[in-house]
């Protein structure tokens, strides 16, 4: 019974919706169709029998009022857009260490705060270090004896001290050991880290700097379980930042790593991107929407599908006007389409929006027609008393599970009250 109240309810907001008075003719619905005669009850014209399901017939004009629309189902393309969040990032392959190969002191430092920008071979400092001047004084000492194997050996200790080729030269020059050693930039970027300060003590093996160059960067996206499928090795990605307004960038997904995390229940996939104006910087916020190539299928509109919490429901037209609720099972969805897998062909007239009006309508007739079989086989079905338990007489009100709906002001004689 809790279906015939909702099913009466959605009656009442179908026929003030159309914007008319509803007509002084007892019996008449303005709705998506005029409400046939009490269902199950055969010969009536327009009305189903026991056995049939319910359908809806819908007049045309009508159902524009009403915002209803028809669809087709049809073969199309299923691009489904996937949109993403991640975090720009230094490319792995575009960072680099500077430490020290020595025991000695911070002399001289010239880079000194991160972000400065660097090019290759600009000298970072200058660092003084006993064992560097005693490697060149053997150097030294090697030559001047003219032994090519010591010369060989002492100049092979100096190059694996990172001693560049232009401060061995002038070390042939000059033939005076030099007090320092000048530390270069192995790459230019920027400094994306900076562990040591003028004057400072360090060991051999302490990173000193990171460099790091931002023209591509790394964009790592958050991927939930169900998008999964979508995201592949080298599928574009649109990347937009709300720090630079109005602009995109494009790139491609290069990797995707092997594991879920177990706290958001997302995978990582990276993603490259151009950044030769600098624009961008990593930590920024980033979006990204995915494009997979799409593939045809069976589709109908989103609004077309009516979930009802245990199937899917869609109203086919059934040839003759009438649509006919008819379960399907639904595949991939995109933002407009739904995939059809079993349930409908290619051609079938389907209603595409507005779907919840005729459900209303449909289970109220539904409701009904088991009301009036109810009634007519003089049932008593959970607490309802029909004419044939009231020997013969008039039928003034229903008992419904305690609560006595009466057209009379008093009950019958000879009926007790609950």
């Amino acid at each position: 019974m809790n279906r015939l109240w909702v099913g009466a309810l959605a009656m009442g907001v179908l026929g003030s919706s159309c914007g008319k008075k509803p007509p002084a003719a007892a019996g008449r619905h303005d709705s998506v169709s005029d409400m046939p005669s009490m269902p199950g009850m055969k010969g009536t014209p327009g009305m189903a029998t026991a056995g049939d399901s319910i359908g809806v017939p819908i007049d045309r004009g009508r159902a524009g009022r009403l915002g209803i629309t028809f669809a087709r189902a049809g073969e199309r393309a299923l691009q489904r857009r996937v949109r993403l969040t991640g975090t720009l990032a230094y490319a792995e392959p575009r960072r680099e260490y500077v430490n020290a190969r020595v025991n000695g002191w911070i002399e001289g430092l010239r880079a000194d705060y991160v972000g400065r920008p660097v090019r290759q071979g600009e000298v970072l400092l200058s660092i003084y270090a006993p064992d560097l001047v005693s490697a060149q004084e053997e150097y030294l000492s090697a030559k001047r004896l003219n032994d090519s194997s010591l010369v060989a050996a002492a100049r092979r200790r100096l190059a694996l001290w990172n001693i560049p080729e232009d401060q061995i030269a002038m070390l042939d020059r000059t033939g005076h050991a030099q007090r320092t050693l000048a530390l270069r930039a192995p790459r230019s970027g920027e400094i994306a880290e900076k562990m040591v300060t003028d004057g400072q003590a360090v060991r051999a093996g302490d990173n000193l700097f990171l460099i790091a160059d931002r023209r591509k960067l790394w964009v790592d996206l958050a991927v939930f379980e169900m998008d999964a499928g979508a995201v592949r090795l080298g599928t574009p990605v649109t990347i937009a930042v709300q720090g630079v307004p109005g602009r995109t960038y494009r790139g491609r997904v290069t990797f995707i790593y092997p594991t879920v995390d177990e706290k958001t229940r997302t995978l990582t996939a990276r993603a490259e991107v151009d950044n030769e104006a600098g624009a961008l910087r990593p930590g920024m916020y980033a979006t990204a929407e995915v494009a997979p190539s799409g593939r045809k299928a069976l589709t109908v509109p989103a609004g077309a599908v009516l979930p009802t919490g245990t199937e899917n429901l869609v109203f086919v037209n059934r040839g003759d006007g009438t649509f006919m609720p008819r379960p399907v099972r639904v595949g991939a969805r995109t933002d407009s389409l739904v995939e059809i897998a079993q349930g409908l062909k290619p051609g079938d007239e389907v209603v595409a929006s507005a779907t919840y009006l005729l459900d209303s309508e449909s289970n109220l007739a539904s409701a009904m027609q088991g009301l009036m079989l109810q009634m007519g086989m003089g049932l008593n079905q959970g607490g309802m008393q029909t004419g044939g338990e009231r020997g013969g007489e008039s039928m003034p009100g229903m008992d419904m599970k305690g609560m006595d709906v009466k057209g009379a002001d008093s009950a019958p004689k000879g009926v007790p009250r609950p």
